[in-house]
């Protein structure tokens, strides 16, 4: 979509432009006619920017032009870094507590983005120009925005970028408007500014007051300062030997690219299978593990794998940031004692189709999974258990409700309370580290999102895309779930004391609490060592350690799980 107003961007044969002229009868004075990105900046060259909020140092922003692209010379690379500091950061503490971002942009001849990334230590964003739209990647996430000749880009605090920006284009005394796509929160805006010319006599300096708050002072094809009111920020120009002037030392790497593969030895088949849903539900996919002995003329005992939170794939890949949940591990290891397993892609992930993520949603996806386990040839429906981690526990413990004749239930560490009295119970505890002075009125606000929750109205905006979610789960009791199994299926509950998604204490004993009123008998596994995953841990989890690759599901508790379930399915 062509913008009225949109400056010409310079063809890849311009020559670079002489110094503009004094004012002239045909129109407004020119201060910069733009460059190509070959002329603008020496390979190697190193632009730095120094962030201060009400005088203090509170990030910095670098940018290096690398040159041309080996292999195809008329594209150019830029790389960017850019770190922020939290408020009362010393000197001393800069390094430790940096918020960092690096970028990587690579340019046509003409300025034109071709491809690139924005990466933080916990994701990285993708871009990349396909005709006439930029499409951008992050995970399963994938968005496409209109991209023609000329559209401009900027990515956060990267003042390189908006150097460029202008760099590329020619200025002149006035209105300046083009369409603006920022890198780092995939938006369009119509980005507008007014030039104002100091000096008339020696048009090579300007001011530039654009749309977005900024007072940007330029000359001679760069930056010199900038000025944001609206934030009590001004940019600096790192000079000299200052340390801010060199390019930093500091990286971050890529994401791990998550692949599965069966584990060496693997005493399993694997068929890929399709959850037959009614009209309107999105396409789900998965996978049956079929062990060497099981046959149709042989059926064995089966167990279906619901995963925690609806947002991993059939093998607990989820993210952004990428991170390895391990389910495959313990789904792979009970294919391998013999039994057949189902897992499958929840909805928006993997090969499954996105659709409305809300708890009542997902129980449907639940059933459509169990339904298919039931009519595979190998599966003896008599045989058959379910596995429920985390709330996905819920989930498996409804199934058992419907009449289904499930011979096992596996609960590996599910909430046993309300799902509002954890939410109070969360809260509770952030509460308390409040000053006194501050805790009502925190109270009062949590009080008040419980009951948006509850009736849909209302919802805080950081919440509406969980809103429907936690209002169904609101709804559930755990006691009525535990009363509901059916006579003759065996329960099983574990939990990890290092686990901090569920109360290790109050949880378990909630489900062990309601198993004896509902006259139920259940095998309890603790495991002191073991975080939610079932991954050792030598301190309490955090949402940070999920990332450290190289961590497995505890070859014990799997051996346990598995032999539980054998003598639950004989």
């Amino acid at each position: 979509m062509g913008v009225s107003g949109c400056l010409k961007v310079p063809g890849a044969d311009a020559e670079p432009p002489e110094r503009a002229s004094a004012t002239t009868p045909e129109g407004p004075i020119e201060v910069w006619r733009g460059h190509t990105p070959a002329s603008l900046y020496k390979p190697g060259e190193v632009r730095s920017f120094e962030i201060y909020r009400e005088g203090k140092l509170v990030g910095t922003s670098h940018g290096r032009y690398e040159g041309p692209v080996e292999g195809a010379p008329d594209h150019h690379r830029y790389s960017t870094r850019v770190e922020l500091f939290p408020p009362d950061t010393t000197p001393a503490q800069r390094d430790e507590r940096a918020i960092r971002a690096s970028g990587e942009i690579i340019v046509d001849a003409r300025g034109d983005l071709v491809r690139g990334f924005e990466r933080s230590p916990a994701a990285e964003l993708q871009f990349t120009r396909e005709g006439d739209a930029l499409v951008f990647s992050s995970g399963r996430a994938r968005e496409e925005l209109t991209y023609r000749d000329g559209t401009a880009f900027m990515s956060y605090w990267t003042f390189l970028h908006e150097e460029l920006m202008l760099g590329l284009r020619t200025l002149r005394e006035g209105e300046l408007t083009w369409r603006q796509i920022s890198l780092s929160r995939v938006a369009p805006n119509e980005w507008s500014a007014q030039v104002m010319i100091p000096d008339r006599e020696t048009p090579t300096a300007a001011v530039i007051h654009t749309n977005l708050g900024e007072r940007i002072e330029w000359k001679d094809g760069r930056i010199q300062r900038v000025e944001i009111d609206a934030e009590r920020v001004e940019v600096k120009v790192a000079a000299g030997d200052h340390a801010a002037a060199s390019w930093p030392a500091w990286t971050i790497a890529a994401p791990p690219q998550l692949r599965y593969a069966p584990p060496p030895g693997a005493r399993f088949a694997i068929r890929p299978v399709e959850l037959p849903g009614r009209p309107g539900e999105p396409k789900l996919f998965g996978e049956v593990l079929i062990p060497e002995r099981a046959t149709a003329n042989e059926p064995g005992p089966a167990a279906l794998f619901i995963s925690s939170n609806g947002r991993q794939d059939r093998y607990g890949f989820a993210g952004p940031p990428p991170v390895d949940l391990g389910s495959h591990e313990l789904t792979d290891a009970l294919a391998d004692a013999g039994f057949v397993v189902l897992r499958f892609d929840e909805r928006g992930h993997g090969e499954s189709e996105d659709g409305e993520l809300s708890y009542l949603a997902q129980l449907e996806d639940a059933r459509r999974a169990l339904r298919t386990l039931l009519v595979q040839d190998e599966v003896d429906p008599d045989r058959v258990a379910v596995i429920g981690h985390g709330d996905g526990g819920w989930r498996a413990l409804a199934l058992a409700r419907e009449g289904r004749k499930l011979k096992a239930l596996a609960l590996l560490s599910s909430p046993g309370r309300p799902y509002e009295e954890i939410l109070r119970h969360q809260a509770a505890s952030m509460i308390d580290r409040l000053p006194p002075e501050m805790r009502q009125q925190a109270q009062e606000e949590h009080d008040r999102v419980i009951a948006a929750l509850k009736t849909g109205r209302s919802v805080p905006p950081r919440l509406l895309e969980q809103a429907a979610w936690i209002r169904e789960a609101l709804r559930v009791r755990p006691e009525e779930l535990i009363a509901g199994i059916e006579p003759g299926c065996a329960l099983w509950i574990s939990q990890g004391d290092k686990d901090f998604e569920v109360d290790p204490q109050r949880d378990p004993a909630a489900l062990l609490r309601h198993v004896r009123r509902g006259r139920k008998k259940a095998t309890f596994k603790r495991y002191p060592t073991l975080d939610h995953l079932y991954m050792p841990e030598d301190q309490l989890s955090s949402p940070e350690r999920y990332l450290v690759t190289g961590r497995h599901v505890d070859a014990s508790f799997m051996d346990e799980l598995a032999e539980w379930l054998a003598g639950a399915l004989r």
